[in-house]
């Protein structure tokens, strides 16, 4: 599996994974270890997943930031902090994809590509949810397993929300009954943390 990342595409990615850290931290410097190992499995694992399922398929995939995310991250995340409403954004950027030599009109790949995200959040966070309930952890160990779960499970029901330009969208137009059953599991493993 090669990553071979370009300088921006980099740049993006990092920006988007700090800014998610602090709001998912709700700014609170404690939380932050915690936070940022459950995002790096959570946010970057899933663009991840969506950028080299696209490049199995041919396709040019490269993460890009979306600054009017960004800001609606921020904004909203301050706003939780001083009001506690209780809702984060974290739609900060997204994968894009291009046909180099086709059109884009590969429902069944869309789907799957789209999928590859969610899909990966819910298998992470079963391996740090599994690892929490089983082995005798405490303190740090146990605190960013628990962080990684949620984190995860949140993501992935976030995704699979079937409104465009969500992954949810794009894989219940491809195949209903496979976006049914992912987020019946994302959101009962949601529930489980």
């Amino acid at each position: 599996m090669s990553l071979n990342f370009r300088k921006q595409e980099l740049e993006d990615l990092v920006i988007s994974f700090f800014v998610l850290s602090l709001v998912f931290s709700n700014f609170n410097v404690k939380w932050l270890p915690y936070v940022a190992v459950g995002l790096l499995t959570a946010f970057v694992f899933h663009e991840l997943a969506h950028r080299q399922v696209a490049k199995h398929y041919g396709y040019i995939a490269f993460y890009k930031r979306w600054d009017t995310g960004i800001l609606l991250a921020l904004l909203l995340g301050i706003l939780n902090r001083v009001a506690h409403i209780g809702f984060l954004f974290a739609a900060v950027g997204a994968v894009y994809i291009y046909a180099p030599y086709a059109e884009w009109d590969d429902r069944e790949a869309n789907g799957k590509i789209s999928l590859a995200g969610p899909a990966t959040n819910i298998v992470v966070g079963i391996v740090a949810l599994v690892m929490l309930l089983t082995l005798p952890l405490n303190g740090f160990l146990a605190s960013v397993l628990y962080y990684t779960a949620s984190i995860n499970f949140w993501l992935a029901v976030f995704n699979l929300l079937p409104f465009p330009p969500l992954d949810g969208w794009k894989v219940f137009r491809w195949n209903p009954g496979y976006w049914a059953v992912a987020i019946g599991l994302a959101y009962l493993l949601n529930t489980m943390v």
